[in-house]
């Protein structure tokens, strides 16, 4: 392991993220580790690329030091920003499978136990029968959550990038919320959001920015289509800012003009399932009961149970997502018990049939020793924002 002036975090960090990640993979018996994920390759190597689209693994044994295999093109991308020794690459003629199979050869396998992460995005089911059928003398398991386990819980360097990430995302709010006026069009409010975030520090984000109105407002993760914007328009936007690769992420319902009741009594039951959740959340509370006082809350105000989910855990991102949702998700009956430092992005909703529309606030959030502390801020009020 080797310093790095590029490195997000101290040697010491990573030594730990690897020696919980070791743990994991000793209790379930694996020797070694292939990790494809790009978000746990960066959590444990500080190695990123928006070339994770080519295939690359991190081999992790369990008593040696971790060893990547990318695309040659990527070689400087190891070499100057992870603390990386080891690495292994293949050109555009070579089958990079048959790369992997004689590597992991290499590290003495015949025996031993393997584990491929069975739940990653870019691992092909090709691949994988590939490997299983070269490598017929190892054992294999799904190694799928060895290093989210570690991801859950946020150091206080993380928090602090999420910090960071939930101050660009607020700048953005600001100025989208005044970009979007009778005569602009998704595509101002869209370009507004991408302007202040970036200009407050945010990389790329996981996902781009949900720009959406009109009757256009109740799609589901819709982006910006050029549609001008005119009275008698919800306005809905969610997007995150990102720093170091963790995001934070914020919600925010506008109107043009007069709103009805429809809106303002969606929005107003919104809210309050929003404030019950932050209300609810603290070390010891379960992951179930967060949800269902959410749920309540929305009962409360007579509409029925139909929030799409109350929230999800948010951290390191890559495209196509910002979320951590298949770390930990805030869904019904589930005992998993909150800690301090995990993050969660609260997303209470609701549809607005009348207008085929969508109500949405939202927050992120860190969960403290004694309670939740709210990291979106307050420069957009949680409240529907009239706008003319």
């Amino acid at each position: 392991m080797r310093d790095n002036d590029n490195l997000a975090f101290s040697l010491d960090e990573y030594r730990g993220r690897l020696d919980t990640v070791r743990k994991g993979m000793a209790e379930r018996g694996v020797d070694i580790a292939l990790v494809s994920v790009p978000e746990n390759i960066y959590y444990l190597t500080g190695y990123t690329t928006l070339g994770y689209y080519m295939y690359q693994v991190l081999m992790v044994p369990v008593d040696d030091e971790p060893l990547l295999l990318t695309y040659r093109e990527e070689r400087i991308n190891v070499e100057r920003l992870s603390w990386l020794d080891r690495h292994v690459d293949y050109t555009v003629t070579d089958d990079p499978v048959q790369v992997t199979v004689d590597t992991v050869r290499g590290l003495g396998v015949a025996g031993k136990t393997l584990s491929i992460e069975e739940g990653g995005y870019f691992f092909p089911i090709r691949t994988y029968l590939k490997l299983m059928d070269s490598l017929g003398d190892v054992r294999w398991v799904d190694g799928t959550g060895l290093v989210e386990t570690a991801r859950l819980v946020k150091s206080d360097t993380e928090l602090g990038f999420i910090r960071q990430a939930a101050d660009a995302a607020m700048a953005g709010m600001v100025d989208a919320l005044a970009e979007a006026r009778p005569g602009k069009t998704e595509n101002d409010v869209a370009a507004a959001v991408y302007a202040a975030t970036l200009r407050h520090g945010s990389e790329y984000p996981g996902s781009p920015p949900y720009v959406i109105s009109g009757e256009r407002s109740g799609l589901p993760h819709g982006t910006w289509e050029g549609r001008e914007l005119r009275d008698g328009d919800i306005v809905f936007l969610e997007f995150s800012g990102c720093v170091k690769r963790y995001s934070a992420a914020n919600m925010r319902t506008g109107f043009i003009g007069t709103p009805p009741p429809s809106v303002t009594g969606r929005a107003k039951a919104v809210i309050d399932a929003l404030e019950t959740a932050i209300a609810t959340i603290r070390p010891g509370a379960s992951s179930g009961e967060v949800d269902a006082a959410a749920r309540k809350a929305i009962l409360a105000h007579g509409f029925g149970d139909h929030t799409h989910e109350t929230g999800y855990s948010i951290g390191v991102c890559y495209p196509p997502g910002w979320n951590e949702s298949h770390i930990m998700n805030l869904h019904p009956g589930d005992e998993t018990v909150l800690r301090p430092n995990m993050v969660f992005h609260l997303v209470p909703s609701l549809i607005v049939p009348e207008l085929n529309g969508h109500v949405g606030f939202s927050e992120t959030v860190v969960v403290t020793e004694s309670g939740c502390e709210v990291l979106t801020d307050k420069r957009v009020p949680r409240e529907l924002q009239v706008l003319s």
